[in-house]
């Protein structure tokens, strides 16, 4: 496979966990916010019940940024501040994916911060980033998830999230974690 491709793939693969993690945060919120709900989600793991269905298809409907946001407002107080900076670089990396321009004529891909200077600062600093010399003005980043060490960077991203901060999340709440993945 050519690096443009394998690039490419390897970022839908990522954009799929992160769809999947969106999901998660969903049901965590919805029970969070309904705990009645859960003895007949837990009780019939066979069927998602009609009262649960009809909430968290409206959190389909939802934009990867609000539920995120509903998320860490929900679990402020057991989300730790490295648990916070995840998922905020989650929300990043999701965006940088589904917004970036795509050519097979290149080894990477390109993303433009949207929303000014103010968003653009937040990103760079929620993402550590550096200074780069000759560095373009407005601001592109450079996608570049053939490589090995970023595609296994975001991979640890996601599988911190997933095992360890919704494991812990989902158990606070008294969901089996097991049951919303």
């Amino acid at each position: 496979m050519e690096i443009p491709e394998k690039n490419m793939v390897n970022a839908g693969i990522v954009f799929m966990f992160t769809a999947w993690l969106q999901g998660q945060m969903s049901d965590l919120v919805i029970f969070k916010n309904n705990p009645d709900l859960l003895a007949d989600f837990i009780g019939n793991p066979s069927r998602v019940p009609n009262a649960f269905h009809r909430i968290r298809v409206t959190y389909w409907e939802k934009q990867f940024g609000p539920v995120k946001n509903e998320f860490k407002k929900a679990f402020e107080d057991i989300l730790t501040d490295e648990e916070k900076r995840d998922i905020e670089e989650l929300y990043h990396l999701r965006n940088m994916i589904a917004h970036a321009h795509v050519s097979v004529g290149r080894d990477y891909m390109l993303y433009r911060p949207f929303g000014g200077e103010r968003r653009e600062q937040k990103l760079i600093d929620d993402l550590q980033l550096k200074p780069v010399d000759d560095q373009s003005d407005p601001m592109i980043l450079k996608i570049e998830l053939w490589r090995e060490d970023r595609f296994k960077n975001a991979s640890d991203l996601i599988e911190r999230i997933e095992q360890i901060t919704f494991k812990k999340v989902a158990e606070s709440v008294g969901v089996p974690h097991s049951r919303i993945r």
